[in-house]
């Protein structure tokens, strides 16, 4: 394809495009176990009952509808917290909030999410998260970078012990890299589920196909920018 036709506007309407893209997935580094894609539709039957309506509804209005489903991520992070009811989540880039709130919804009581960012969400322009978030101790941000090794060794303990992983950092080619082969470091009481965003992004794609843990382009049950699902089994 020539680059002018690559660059040249889709030939159709949309309210919000971004260039995405797919590859041939018969060289990737890794396929999916039965026993992850068997776990992929028990989210997708579980998100069917999921309602983060009045999470969402804390944004001001957008261009774009963030409780769509399929088609954004959130309410299938409500879904995967409701069915699999994790003791320790971790999220990676808190941002405004919002996939924040969706994984504390259906936490269960004992349940803890621990959110981590570079910027506190009240530097955060239109942050979805309040004060009274955080009173019950079921959410915690943590202002670190976890790509950072001596950072990352802080929190060895807590991250042995995750049940659940979204990670939605910045996509920049530089931090994933670094954060995942931190990540291999780490002995895990169980292996994790981790549900990476936007693996379809240029600067993702790559990261994500280079993944040699079991793992599921699970994009038409999220975000239209790629969704994938993986078990971080101990190697």
């Amino acid at each position: 394809m020539k680059l002018s036709t690559l660059l040249s506007p889709p030939p159709f309407k949309a309210r919000h495009i971004k260039r995405t893209f797919v590859s041939s997935p018969d060289d990737e580094a890794s396929r999916p176990t039965r026993e992850l894609m068997e776990l992929s539709l028990e989210f997708v039957k579980a998100t069917f009952d999921v309602d983060v309506s009045d999470c969402c509804d804390r944004l001001p209005p957008q261009p774009w509808q963030p409780d769509l489903w399929p088609g954004e991520h959130y309410q299938l992070l409500g879904g995967i917290v409701k069915h699999l009811q994790p003791k320790v989540v971790l999220e990676i880039g808190t941002e405004t909030g919002l996939s924040a709130l969706c994984l504390k919804k259906y936490l269960p009581d004992d349940g803890v999410v621990t959110t981590f960012d570079l910027i506190p969400y009240t530097d955060i322009e239109n942050a979805c998260l309040k004060a009274t978030d955080f009173e019950d101790g079921r959410l915690v941000q943590a202002l670190a970078d976890l790509a950072n090794p001596e950072t990352f060794e802080t929190y060895r303990e807590l991250i042995s012990k995750a049940d659940f992983i979204f990670a939605d950092g910045p996509k920049d080619g530089k931090f994933e890299p670094k954060f995942l082969e931190l990540l291999d470091t780490v002995t895990f009481e169980k292996p994790p589920v981790v549900l990476f965003d936007d693996i379809r992004d240029m600067h993702m794609l790559g990261t994500w196909r280079e993944i040699t843990k079991p793992k599921l382009d699970f994009s038409s049950f999220g975000h239209w920018t790629g969704t994938g699902l993986a078990q971080w089994s101990n190697d």
